[in-house]
């Protein structure tokens, strides 16, 4: 499904959710805590947003909320935005929850930090009320917990999955020796085992790899298809490159990282694969968020925008009770947002439909289209 723009979205959203009988919501509300505040009874649902509006992170956080305000704008949803700051410290994240919760929030769209999700989640859980987090730790979902983000081991997936689909039968990942690589390094060896194809050759370098000389050598002593570069910043200039010089015909990939157009539009990285959301789809909204707010949003901004979205859509449909219980969140059939389809597993986790896009100086281009449902897709 192609939307026209982004004040069509929510109406896709909606419509997405429509399409199909919804299903049966929860009928009795979650048992309070017996200090858990009682919300209003006046009819408004109440969303609470936490960001770091202050801190290291304040100018992502002050975007996210700008994107999100779009949204209540280009929905003409009747929910009240209630934004809170978390800043940089988990209890800050935690007052900001209470806060909201006190002022009669239905639901929390936020934290962003992982840190701060569980003080989040747990004020959420004594007045019975959703979270859907931007985190990307997926030990921070389940229970109360929804996470509304982009996870590497999706992309990881899918770029294999396709990959595979080529004819490719042996995949290289190169990764920092981080908590991201030991993440992407498990998601490829499950990738591997998922599609049928030989174990990787998986390769993790320190981070202040200024020279790629080991690895070239490693990986010219391996017959390999692809070789995945799971990084971006200096490291990845220092990387990717050596494949070109070194001889290596292995088809170079990436991770959702490089889902920016400082990255992806890098001459060393032309003709590369990687996983990502459909870049047309958010064109719409990345254009008037320039022109109201004087430069281009940040990646993450379509999230605080698709989760106040989200949260229209699901206040229009009939429900008791609260509309944002977990049956609701967890609709089989999904939702379309900027980033495409998407929908919440029983784990807490967001499943979304990506596309397979081609590296260029001018701009990605598609190589394979994202799904425009969930129908037959295997998660």
């Amino acid at each position: 499904m192609r939307l026209a723009g982004a004040a069509a979205m929510a109406a896709a959203l909606a419509a997405c959710a429509q399409t199909v009988p919804r299903p049966t919501p929860i009928t009795q509300a979650p048992t309070l805590a017996p200090n858990a505040p009682t919300r209003p009874d006046d009819g408004v649902l109440r969303v609470g947003l936490l960001l770091p509006l202050s801190g290291g992170s304040a100018s992502l956080g002050e975007a996210m909320q700008r994107a999100a305000q779009m949204a209540v704008f280009d929905t003409g949803t009747q929910v009240e935005l209630l934004p809170r700051d978390t800043g940089d410290n988990p209890a800050t994240a935690g007052e900001a929850a209470r806060s909201v919760i006190a002022q009669g929030a239905d639901i929390i769209l936020g934290p962003l930090f992982s840190k701060s999700v569980s003080p989040v989640a747990q004020q959420a859980r004594s007045a019975g009320i959703n979270v859907v987090a931007f985190s990307t730790d997926t030990a921070q979902a389940g229970g109360n917990v929804f996470l509304m983000s982009f996870l590497p081991q999706q992309a990881i997936d899918r770029i294999v999955g396709y990959g595979a689909s080529q004819g490719m039968r042996r995949f290289a990942l190169l990764a920092p020796r981080s908590a991201y690589g030991q993440i992407v390094s498990r998601a490829l060896t499950e990738a591997a085992v998922k599609y049928n194809v030989e174990a990787p050759v998986i390769e993790l370098y320190d981070s202040k790899l200024s020279d790629p000389t080991e690895l070239q050598q490693k990986l010219q002593a391996t017959q390999v298809d692809a070789v995945i570069v799971a990084d971006v910043g200096n490291r990845l200039s220092v990387v990717a490159p050596m494949l070109g010089y070194s001889g290596i015909t292995a088809k170079l990939m990436g991770t959702g990282q490089w889902d920016d157009p400082q990255v992806n539009r890098q001459s060393y990285l032309a003709g590369a694969w990687y996983a990502a959301p459909d870049p047309s789809r958010r064109a719409d909204f990345e254009s008037r968020y320039a022109q109201q707010f004087g430069g281009p949003p940040p990646r993450l901004a379509t999230l605080a925008y698709d989760a106040v979205a989200l949260t229209a859509s699901l206040a229009s449909q009939p429900a008791s009770g609260n509309p944002f219980n977990a049956t609701a969140l967890q609709d089989p059939n999904g939702f379309v947002g900027i980033d495409g389809i998407f929908r919440f597993g029983p784990n807490g986790l967001v499943q979304r439909g990506l596309a397979v896009l081609e590296a260029q100086p001018t701009g990605p281009t598609v190589v394979e289209s994202a799904p425009d449902s969930f129908s037959g897709a295997a998660f």
